[in-house]
């Protein structure tokens, strides 16, 4: 699953090769285009951003929302190049003036006009640690409305806080000290302050380590870690798939009590 750090890396490559290209041509497999295709050509790209998971290629009042989900990918080519990938696996094809971006295996491609897509997404997700309207006491405020509901759910919650990933989920549950079967409602005020505060640095902390095209192995003190030693205790990091979400869920049990 994508995260929003590896959207936010997707947008910045995007803003960096494939800027102020004018659409010449436009084909996809959506069926979510909300305005004629033919609209868009001479359009020219103006920038890529994100809200949480979702990429947003804005093209002048135009704009194509994208999520990768598990499987999608984005590439840049010069026009004349090949395919790297079938063909039958392209969502999205936009051809300019000099390159073509091509978009893989994506479940989202929505078309539509870009105030639209903008309101229909800050409707529906929380506040993003990669965003500059970031805003921590609103994303606590937002975690302390699910009082019966467990963190480790909570926290994939794209209306909570967006962009969180399951990576990002064990990884921030652990550098917290809190375990993910916790009741929101039985987590100190300290206790949600501090997972929200490694929400933002992990996030960024990812977000840097795509940029420089480095793994994210070194970093990972849970995730995919099942029966190695703790790096802070040496106790065996524990695998389960939590309920009722079925998501991997990795944890120490003596540094998340």
């Amino acid at each position: 699953m994508v995260e929003g750090p590896t959207a936010k890396a997707y947008a910045v490559k995007i803003n960096r090769e494939f800027i102020k290209e004018i659409i010449k041509e436009i084909s996809t497999k959506s069926r979510k285009v909300y305005v004629p295709l033919d609209e868009l050509l001479g359009k020219k790209f103006s920038k890529a951003e994100t809200y949480g998971k979702n990429i947003l290629l804005f093209f002048e009042e135009f704009a194509i929302r994208l999520h990768l989900m598990m499987f999608g990918a984005i590439h840049i080519y010069k026009l004349d190049a090949p395919l790297l990938k079938p063909e039958r696996q392209v969502r999205l094809l936009i051809k300019g003036e000099r390159k073509k971006l091509v978009v893989y295996n994506a479940p989202i491609v929505e078309i539509d006009r870009k105030r639209k897509l903008i309101e229909k997404l800050k409707n529906e997700l929380g506040p993003d640690p990669l965003r500059q309207d970031w805003n921590r006491e609103e994303a606590i405020r937002r975690i302390m409305k699910y009082k019966g509901e467990k963190i480790g759910v909570v926290l994939l919650d794209q209306s909570v806080i967006a962009g969180v990933g399951n990576i990002l989920r064990n990884e921030i549950l652990f550098k917290a000290k809190v375990n993910p079967e916790r009741l929101v409602a039985d987590l100190s005020k300290e206790e949600i302050e501090a997972i929200v505060k490694e929400v933002e640095e992990l996030s960024k902390k990812f977000l840097e380590l795509k940029l420089q095209g480095k793994r994210l192995r070194p970093i990972l003190y849970v995730y995919n870690r099942y029966s190695k030693p703790c790096r802070i205790c040496g106790n065996k990091i524990r695998f389960y798939m939590q309920e009722p979400i079925k998501r991997k869920t990795f944890v120490c049990e003596n540094c998340q009590k």
